[in-house]
């Protein structure tokens, strides 16, 4: 169940952009941007890499042996997310490239688990930071001891389906998507040596209603809340990041979208269907999960036309992608999609926007 799910929502924007089926009011459509043809140009994109991809192998394999990186050889990495999925083999590929490596994460079995997988490939060391990145406070305390990084790469992240807010008043998938990662980078970056930072974003950044933050209402006190509606606005956050850190601090940033890959970030998934924002489900949901999923892939194919087409990626493809935008020279300030540079939506490259943001952040978490 929780891979059919995963795949209405990989495509479900694209459904809405080009099935005919609008479920928000014309006033509240954005007038320059169309998100059926943006995912539309995506999912097309996407097909020709995957021909490249077969035909050449990925991108981090395609580096130069012993070529200038971005990270410098022996540094020390943080990877937030790092104890399952893209995260942890995020870890395990960093480690791999002989740089030492922080596993951060919040339960200690799993970051026991997890040092010990990234340490069987590590050429040098591997250590553990554990913290909620819903906790301020915690966030705070293992910013302090961490201390020195040279790489940042926040993976962490939730995708909520319910309306729930932290021990810091603020709700859950944006603390933990955003805010302590801005809490915790910002930290760290004070602390100087970073050389460049990866916020793991999505596609999904493109599928807000209205291309842009609702910073006035981010606790979903005004409006019912909306679970994919919530997510898109924090990846949002998560590209506009990326944008305005440079402005702020001597550093490259980069933003990823690692694909659609099956783990933790749908855990919610098993409990509740999420809402149906875009018009992909009839009135009466009775047709099987199965059903759709299949109906969502097949109108996918008939986007890209005869190129081979995975909805999911294996987290360890979707890993050595994000590492891409880690260590790649000559990527600063770019929006990725399988270690490529790409397009994002236009509210994404708006750096009023992106200011906006960083400054609502900074005095929300003060």
């Amino acid at each position: 169940m929780r891979r059919h799910l995963i795949a209405i929502a990989s495509v479900v924007a694209v459904v809405q952009g080009l099935a005919g089926r609008a479920s928000v009011p014309l006033a509240q459509k954005p007038t320059l941007f169309s998100r059926g043809s943006y995912f539309a140009q995506r999912a097309r994109e996407d097909a020709a890499r995957a021909v490249r991809r077969a035909l050449f192998g990925d991108q981090l394999s395609q580096l130069q042996v012993g070529g200038p990186r971005a990270i410098p050889d022996g540094g020390r990495v943080v990877v937030t997310g790092s104890t399952s999925g893209v995260g942890l083999d995020v870890a395990r590929e960093v480690a791999a490239l002989g740089y030492d490596v922080v596993v951060c994460g919040r339960d200690e079995k799993k970051l026991e688990r997890a040092v010990a997988l990234v340490g069987r490939v590590a050429r040098r060391g591997v250590e553990s930071a554990r913290f909620d990145l819903e906790s301020l406070t915690e966030t705070r305390a293992a910013a302090a001891a961490i201390g020195r990084a040279d790489g940042l790469v926040l993976c962490a992240g939730c995708w909520p389906t319910t309306l729930r807010y932290t021990e810091d008043e603020l709700e859950a998938g944006l603390q933990a998507n955003h805010l302590g990662h801005f809490l915790l980078a910002t930290r760290l970056l004070d602390a100087g040596g970073v050389a460049r930072v990866v916020s793991v974003a999505s596609t999904a950044h493109a599928a807000t209603r209205q291309d842009r933050l609702e910073l006035d209402d981010a606790r979903w006190t005004r409006r019912a809340f909306d679970p994919l509606e919530a997510y898109a606005q924090t990846k949002l956050a998560n590209v506009l990041f990326a944008r305005e850190l440079p402005r702020r601090y001597a550093v490259e940033a980069v933003s990823a979208h690692p694909g659609a890959v099956d783990s933790e970030l749908f855990r919610d998934f098993d409990v509740a269907l999420p809402p149906d924002p875009f018009g992909l489900l009839p009135p009466t949901v009775d047709a099987s999960i199965g059903t759709l999923s299949t109906t969502a892939q097949s109108f996918l194919k008939g986007v890209v036309g005869s190129a081979p087409v995975s909805v999911f990626k294996k987290p360890r493809d979707a890993a050595r992608d994000v590492v891409v935008g880690l260590v790649a020279p000559g990527l600063a300030g770019a929006y990725l999609s399988d270690g490529e540079p790409t397009e994002t939506s236009p509210g994404a490259a708006d750096d009023a926007a992106a200011a906006e943001l960083w400054d609502w952040s900074r005095s929300t978490i003060d």
